[in-house]
């Protein structure tokens, strides 16, 4: 991509605002259209590994996540049933000297705030849906459902799985569901009343499986995380309410894991899309 271009960046997510962040670095001027009105700490458990560390080194945040997130010592794994190691991952200092970069597990939440402050608030524009991409001799005319648009050297589409702007470029895909569906949540580390979890666990059933872990350097928040099959929910969304009583039957033969309120989020996927459609729309 030639230096000094204008861009567009649809969607202000983690992929929007780390696009943005390193595309400023690279000399390019950015803007960031987000539909929702504010920020808020959305989302549940995500795991920086270490490749993805080197590139938020080279952003600069290194010392930001290091201070907010937790560094687990490893990954055990365990049986769902009877509580045994099955094997231990081992990740903190040991994955750190070999791949050069920390593992980390944080919210979603202080990742996405994270880099929202790389990015100056004056390039991220509030309130702005997408509703049209066209290409013109001059560029990508971009606009919005509140009636604004602006003219941009290339655009970036990155406002996610229900992606308008994939939609724009190749019509609407329809969700392919896997059957499966994972229950989520985040909780104070309090509720749990002594159990101990380890750094990050994971106990493994037949054909479901459980994971937690903290998500703050302190412990006091968890995540909780699971995956089963439940082929009749058919409802794409990332925050139904989960019925816990549901879930508590799922893993009536787990004696080793602890839950509360959870987030029920079906797991699935959309068609691939080709890479591109516009010259200038990425």
């Amino acid at each position: 991509m030639p230096a000094g271009l204008n861009v567009a960046i649809i969607g202000a997510g983690m992929g929007g605002l780390a696009s943005a962040a390193a595309l400023r670095k690279a000399g390019h001027t950015v803007t960031v259209y987000e539909q929702a009105q504010q920020f808020t700490r959305l989302g549940a458990g995500i795991q920086i590994g270490c490749n993805a560390m080197h590139v938020l080194r080279g952003l600069g945040l290194e010392p930001h996540l290091r201070a907010e997130t937790f560094y687990p010592r490893s990954w055990n794994n365990r049986d769902w049933r009877t509580g045994e190691v099955l094997f231990d991952m081992l990740f903190g200092q040991p994955a750190e000297d070999k791949c050069g970069a920390p593992y980390l597990l944080a919210h979603r939440g202080d990742l996405h705030a994270a880099l929202a402050s790389i990015v100056p608030a004056e390039l991220v524009q509030l309130d702005h849906e997408l509703v049209g991409l066209d290409q013109t001799a001059r560029g990508v005319r971009v606009s919005f459902t509140n009636s604004r648009s602006t003219l941009a050297d290339a655009v970036v589409a990155a406002d996610g799985v229900n992606s308008v702007a994939r939609a724009i470029l190749f019509g609407e895909a329809e969700p392919h569901f896997t059957g499966r569906i994972a229950y989520r949540t985040v909780y104070p580390a309090a509720r749990l009343a002594g159990f101990d979890m380890g750094d990050c666990t994971k106990w493994w059933g037949e054909d479901r499986h459980i994971v937690m872990y903290p998500v703050k350097p302190d412990r006091s928040e968890v995540y909780f995380v699971t995956s089963q099959p439940e082929p009749g929910f058919n409802l794409e969304s990332w925050s139904t309410k989960g019925d816990v009583s549901v879930l508590r039957a799922a893993f009536e033969g787990c004696t080793s894991a602890r839950w509360s309120i959870a987030i029920r989020w079906n797991i699935g996927s959309t068609a691939t899309s080709p890479c591109r459609a516009m010259p200038a729309i990425r």
